[in-house]
């Protein structure tokens, strides 16, 4: 692994852009949209797309079992269930405020990591990153709204189960050899299109006509945001590192603010800016833990 330089640093802002420019393309795509064929929708753009690279690279799947039966569980934990959680929430929260929600993702995965693996064990200052972002939470949710618990608190509820979902999805793919991030891609999608299908034919029945606005939405999550940027996210993995790589959750929340406000014409309030800086200062607490173990 070489030093981080201002290419590697670009591409980390590009990657946090893609990635924050989703929250904005799912509201509008859950306008006109039910929620599972939307999901059922990107998903099977990104496969297809994901699909043609791998066979342009010339790489072949794998074949045994074991390594299928991972790629069901990631597909259902990291793209099936938290795209339905997310959506459903996005039909009644702004755009921005589930940026800001998702930023929970990697303080969860701090405390996946010290359950489930052997050699990221939680410190003081971790254990501390983690309860500043859980003041973050408590501020953005509102304790008095957590005691009616009403549509909003239900919807904000719902897509930090996505961001759970994806916390634990970084768990799993640290069991997974990736040899080849276009095959795991292209399968991995493969696998979670094979789900998403027949579960939006069954609940919403055929796929309706849409505008294009929304046609525009499903291809930039299906082709940049679950195609094109999960390949950059390996490739920066792979020349400069994870520790590098893991900053984005510093880039998504607020590009996803940005972008709320950029398209959508979303301001977010003061409440949710107070949240948004406590989550991520939650995150650099439990970062600098990382930093100095390493050091």
């Amino acid at each position: 692994m070489r030093r981080p330089g201002p290419a590697d640093v670009a591409q980390l802002c590009c990657l946090g852009a893609i990635w924050g420019g989703t929250f904005p393309a799912v509201k509008i795509a859950v306008t006109y949209l039910p929620t599972a064929t939307m999901v059922a929708m990107r998903i099977v753009v990104g496969a297809l797309a994901m699909a043609a690279i791998a066979a342009l690279l010339g790489r072949r799947p794998a074949a045994d079992r074991r390594t299928w039966a991972m790629y069901a569980v990631i597909a259902f934990v990291g793209n099936v269930l938290p795209f339905l959680l997310i959506a459903h929430g996005q039909r009644q929260i702004d755009a921005g405020l589930g940026a800001i929600l998702m930023a929970t993702m990697p303080l969860v995965t701090i405390v996946l990591a010290h359950a489930f693996t052997g050699d990221e064990k939680l410190s003081l200052r971790g254990v501390a990153g983690v309860l500043v972002g859980l003041c973050g939470i408590l501020v953005l949710v509102g304790i008095d709204a957590l005691k009616g618990l009403g549509a909003d608190v239900l919807a904000q509820l719902s897509v930090t189960a996505g961001a759970m979902c994806y916390a634990l999805h970084t768990v799993l793919v640290r069991r997974l050899t990736v040899s080849s991030p276009a095959t795991h891609s292209a399968c991995v999608l493969a696998v979670s299109a094979a789900m998403a299908v027949p579960l939006a034919l069954a609940t919403d029945g055929p796929p309706p006509t849409i505008p294009m606005d929304a046609v525009l939405a499903i291809l930039f999550l299906g082709i940049l945001a679950n195609g094109a940027a999960y390949m950059l996210y390996f490739h920066i993995i792979g020349t400069v590192g994870a520790a590098f790589t893991a900053m984005t959750n510093y880039i998504v929340p607020v590009a996803g603010v940005i972008w709320a406000a950029l398209i959508l014409g979303e301001r977010p309030s003061l409440r949710a800016l107070l949240a948004l800086g406590l989550i991520l200062s939650g995150i650099a607490v439990a970062h600098l833990r990382l930093g100095a173990r390493k050091a």
